[in-house]
């Protein structure tokens, strides 16, 4: 299962907000196209709000302010053990020739009531 495709946008205002937190950065790191999570709507539904245990990011090329990504989000594996849910889903980003930017996998946890 998969989400439907989003042109994100880096701007300025996006990495102002993100040094805000993480102090200046020389680069952008692996992990800044995490934040585009909140412009992408997956089409599966988490039971309760799920806690994040791990990640991993590649970027293929450096991302940069002004830059747009075609970005999805796959689902990959969704396992019930018990009362915990198990899911991995990778964000992935292409510049708009469609060469793969970065790969974002995380793996998430939700328990059931």
């Amino acid at each position: 299962m998969k989400s439907k495709r989003v042109v994100v946008t880096i701007t300025e205002k996006m990495v102002e907000n993100y040094e805000a937190i993480f102090g200046k950065q020389n680069q952008l790191p692996p992990t800044f196209p995490m934040l585009f999570y909140k412009y992408i709507e997956v089409p599966w539904e988490y039971e309760a709000e799920p806690i994040h245990r791990k990640q991993k990011c590649v970027c293929y090329s450096q991302l940069m302010i002004g830059e747009s990504y075609e970005c999805e989000v796959l689902l990959d594996r969704k396992v019930r053990r018990g009362v915990n849910t198990f899911y991995t889903q990778t964000l992935v980003g292409f510049d708009l020739g469609g060469k793969e930017n970065f790969r974002c996998v995380s793996e998430l946890v939700v328990r059931s009531s």
